[in-house]
């Protein structure tokens, strides 16, 4: 059964943008702040990054879920017509916001033959991408967005449910962590870069 969780957050830091570009590179340092990654490191023989997550399910079984995925960055031009595409989209950009920087870290076409050692591991897919804007005073505006998805095999007695209903509750459930997690990420870049508590704010994200 192939599920989808879905997270959307922003944050405000006290931080000029290419500083913030430099923090916000660092692949492994962002995802340990992450409360349920339990390892990331880059796999030099083979390009990419391997992420493993662990969650429990409703029966507090461990669940492992592995990605691989790979990092580029693009520069963001919000003037002329840029701009109006941008807008167009369903995300909010802030006003006067005429540049900026995306990381992205998306999944990898290929997966790594590498050996999982856990039980019940899941290779899945993800797709992050952290948006940084530029506003006045030294500041830049975060937005944070991560799709991922998951092929779990069903055991008794979930496999004796609709497949339908379950898929909801699962994809409820995994978009309500994983939006805890980017929460809680966010809040640990504040501690790290000094934003301030006012400034940072999260909005959940339908699946």
């Amino acid at each position: 059964m192939e599920v989808i969780g879905k997270s959307k957050a922003k944050a405000i830091v006290e931080s000029h943008l290419k500083d913030s570009v430099i923090y916000f590179s660092d692949h492994v340092r962002i995802l340990k702040h992450n409360p349920y990654c339990t390892g990331v490191s880059y796999l030099k023989d083979h390009g990419v990054y391997q992420w493993v997550f662990q969650v429990n399910d409703p029966r507090d079984n461990p669940i492992t879920a592995v990605f691989f995925v790979t990092q580029n960055e693009e520069h963001i031009d919000l003037s002329g017509t840029d701009r109006s595409v941008a807008d167009s989209s369903d995300e909010q950009l802030p006003e006067g916001v005429v540049t900026g920087r995306c990381i992205r870290w998306v999944n990898s076409p290929t997966v790594p033959d590498v050996p999982l050692k856990e039980k019940h591991t899941f290779v899945g897919q993800a797709n992050t991408r952290i948006c940084l804007y530029h506003l006045d005073d030294q500041r830049t505006e975060v937005h944070f967005e991560t799709d991922i998805t998951l092929d779990f095999e069903l055991s008794f007695p979930l496999n004796l449910m609709p497949e339908n209903i379950l898929k909801f509750m699962t994809e409820a459930i995994m978009s309500k962590i994983m939006q805890q997690a980017t929460e809680s990420m966010l809040c640990q870049v504040q501690s790290d870069i000094c934003c301030t508590g006012a400034e940072l704010t999260a909005s959940g994200c339908k699946a």
